[in-house]
């Protein structure tokens, strides 16, 4: 059935005429293709306000939310996360860090993310959505190819994805889900968190630039006021996959309205790659047989970047690498906040 009123399908979003803030989306007429007036529409924030004001005729409906309690959030016991934290050999994404980082790195992201290992597929691992209360709230099991990195899939090309509720049959469970690495905010100094959307970039970003809190939305749907709330506080950056720059950003200008101080970076959306691709992608593809160069080797035309921004024995692996792929440079100077070959931080 067609209608002739149909909610703005745009990013566009006006002031709500209860609630007074950035919101609230208009009707279109499809008659005349016109934005209506503004008397008409929803808010956003059906949990904060709900209005709404529905154009039928010459008739003006208005219904007002009722606040109804959220339910209880339920959690994991921790000894799930402590059971899973062992057979490593088995896990395909730990042997798959393996070809990149050192053992010692990859046993501080071990510890880190509490990365898990699940016998529910042969070599799966869990990731643990751990809050900044400490509470276990969810445990994603994903399978991952050990041999590239990336998520492995069935014949009909879906991904290996469940979860720790519905492996062990949780009944009344109420999964509320939170930041991947939400817990260690509370562990770290840092008022500087990145941001991507998989649990695998945050571990591989963190080893390449430890001076940040790199956390993961788990989907493209997860960056969002639920989950951003408790790093309000926080100076963000977040770093969208490929051709999920607008949308990353327009929920971001959301959200700085209501007191966050969010970046978005284009540098992944600048670059000429599929879709999809994020800043793990980036470095991985480009690391393969590269081998850890020392700092009296690098050519003196790689000298002046190294004076800014060359801190650890990983930034020389990609220094090296920068010297054959310029988006690497590009990327390096995005995480110096710089404004350096044109490329920016957005807000």
């Amino acid at each position: 059935m067609n209608f002739r009123y149909n909610f703005d399908k745009s990013s566009n979003k006006y002031l709500c005429p209860k609630c007074n803030k950035r919101s609230f989306v208009g009707y279109i007429d499809s008659e005349t293709n016109q934005l209506m007036s503004l008397r008409y529409g929803k808010c956003d924030r059906q949990s904060k306000c709900g209005f709404i004001a529905t154009p039928k005729g010459s008739v003006i409906k208005t219904t007002e939310y009722v606040y109804k309690e959220p339910k209880t959030i339920s959690y994991h016991k921790y000894n799930l996360v402590s059971q899973s934290g062992r057979g490593f050999s088995d896990n395909n994404f730990i042997q798959f860090l393996k070809t990149v980082f050192n053992e010692e790195d990859i046993k501080k992201v071990i510890l880190k993310y509490l990365i898990g290992t699940s016998k529910h597929w042969n070599g799966a691992t869990v990731f643990w959505q751990i809050d900044n209360n400490e509470k276990v709230r969810h445990g994603k099991v994903m399978l991952y190819d050990v041999n590239t990195g990336k998520r492995k899939k069935n014949k009909n090309g879906k991904a290996f994805i469940t979860s720790v509720k519905s492996l062990i049959k949780e009944k009344n469970f109420n999964l509320c889900q939170c930041l991947f690495g939400l817990h260690l905010i509370a562990e770290s100094d840092s008022k500087e968190v990145a941001i991507v959307e998989s649990e695998k970039t945050a571990i591989i970003m963190s080893v390449f630039k430890p001076e940040y809190i790199w956390l993961a939305t788990g989907s493209v749907s997860g960056f969002k006021y639920e989950y951003l709330k408790p790093i309000r506080d926080y100076k963000i950056i977040a770093f969208p996959d490929k051709t999920e720059y607008n949308n990353w950003l327009n929920k971001a200008i959301d959200l700085n309205a209501l007191g966050f101080d969010i970046a978005v970076s284009d540098c992944i959306e600048k670059l000429e790659c599929e879709k999809g691709t994020d800043l793990a992608d980036i470095f991985l593809d480009n690391i393969e047989n590269v081998q850890l160069v020392e700092e009296k080797n690098i050519e003196s035309s790689e000298k002046n970047i190294e004076n800014e921004i060359i801190q650890t024995n990983t930034d020389l692996i990609v220094l090296k690498l920068a010297k054959q792929n310029h988006n690497l440079i590009k990327l390096i100077d995005v995480f110096d906040l710089t404004d350096k070959n044109g490329l920016s931080l957005r807000t």
